[in-house]
């Protein structure tokens, strides 16, 4: 990872299966909400069903 501030929990593949009040604070702070783990929906991901945390990476960020 090149950018450390692209983070499953900014990103717009995160967190469809959270609720909005919550999903609007992980990204407003991913570090200061303690351990979650939500969806990547990531098209390459989807089939997977993978579970990421929002202090997560990969090289597949898009900015929410």
């Amino acid at each position: 990872m090149t950018n450390s501030e692209e983070l499953c929990g900014t990103c717009s593949h995160f967190g469809k299966d959270l609720g909005s009040d919550l999903l609007v604070q992980i990204r407003i702070n991913p570090r200061e909400e303690g351990v979650r783990v939500a969806s990547c929906d990531l098209p390459d991901n989807a089939s997977k069903h993978l579970k990421v945390s929002p202090i997560s990476q990969c090289d597949s960020y898009k900015a929410a």
